[in-house]
Parts: structure tokens; C-alpha cells; sequence
């Protein structure tokens, strides 16, 4: 089976949409009980590597313009950011819950806004639907507004909301770029 570089894009962002769910509420200590904490976040972690080089992926595809600029600009804090979100998840699968906190509120808030930046991005350069960028941008400062001035004080039921949505725009990202016209 030959897959194009399209298709494994696409497929990249599905899986950064359901991988989470799996993990944590198949597998972790919260749903199957199958692994213990430290390695229900070592194995998201890994695998949602996925999500930056899908973004990394869109940002290559758009060629050059200022929507270009912008979502390179936010695929940059993301990367950078999803550096000390693995610090937390670290800290949270070792228990180590107060530290986890510390640095979770500004690295997956640094996250969002990054996710937020990239959708103006993808707006300005037309490369989703409108309406998909909008959504996009829309889910990313709820959650940045969540992570960043929440925190851990959060309902828990916002923080599944904005988990939730998350995934739908990740899922439908990966749709949109499996049916994109090379």
C-alpha cells in the first residue's frame, strides 16, 4: 500500500483526535486500568507527537503569504511549548501533582494560543474552510482562556467541553486535508 503524503497528514491529525481518548479513558488508570499513571503519559505523550508534525505538515503546504507567516509563527510557540507540556505530563504520571500544575498553565495555555495563531493563519491564507478556521480559533482561546487563567481550578466538565472540541477540530482538520485537492 502506497500512501501519499496528503493521506498521512490527514491520518496524522485523526489520530492526534482520538489517540487521547484512547489512551486516558481506554487504557489509563481513569478508564481500563491496563496502565499505571507514569506510563498512560509517557504513551500520550509519544503519541501525540503526531499533532506537531501534522501541523508542520500544513504549514509546508501552504506556500509562501502572510496566512503562511502566521501559522508558522504559531507551529513555532507550539513546538516550543510542547516541550514543557511534556515536563508537566512527567510530573503528573510520577504523582507529582502541585509541579505537574505549575508548569501545565503556561505551557498547554502557550499550546492554545499557538493553536490560535496557526488558525488565523489558516484563515488569512484561506487554507480550510472559513467556517473551520473560525471553529478553530474559537476552541483555542476557550482553551487557552481555560488552561491559561483557570487552571486547575477549572470545572471539570468545561475542561472535558474543551477536550472534547479540541479533538473535532483536530478530527476535522484531518478529514479536510484527506478530501484537499492536491
Amino acid at each position: 500500500m502506497n500512501l501519499s503524503s496528503q493521506t498521512t497528514h490527514g491520518i496524522l491529525f485523526i489520530i492526534a483526535a482520538i489517540a487521547p481518548f484512547a489512551i486516558y479513558m481506554g487504557l489509563g488508570p481513569d478508564g481500563g486500568g491496563v496502565l499505571d499513571a507514569s506510563m498512560t503519559e509517557r504513551l500520550a505523550t509519544w503519541v501525540m507527537f503526531v499533532l506537531p508534525v501534522a501541523l508542520m505538515m500544513n504549514v509546508d503546504a501552504m506556500g509562501d503569504g502572510t496566512g503562511y507567516k502566521f501559522a508558522r509563527a504559531g507551529l513555532l510557540i507550539i513546538i516550543i511549548s510542547m516541550g514543557a507540556g511534556i515536563v508537566a505530563d512527567a510530573f503528573n504520571g510520577a504523582e507529582m501533582t502541585e509541579n505537574s500544575e505549575a508548569v501545565a498553565v503556561v505551557a498547554w495555555s502557550s499550546i492554545m494560543l499557538g493553536f490560535f495563531i496557526t488558525a488565523i493563519g489558516y484563515y488569512v491564507q484561506k487554507f480550510f474552510a472559513s467556517w473551520l478556521c473560525i471553529l478553530q480559533g474559537i476552541v483555542a482561546a476557550f482553551g487557552f482562556i481555560m488552561v491559561g487563567f483557570i487552571g486547575p481550578d477549572a470545572d471539570e466538565i468545561l475542561f472535558m467541553v474543551m477536550w472534547l472540541a479540541m479533538s473535532v477540530v483536530f478530527l476535522l482538520l484531518g478529514i479536510f486535508t484527506l478530501r484537499r485537492e492536491s
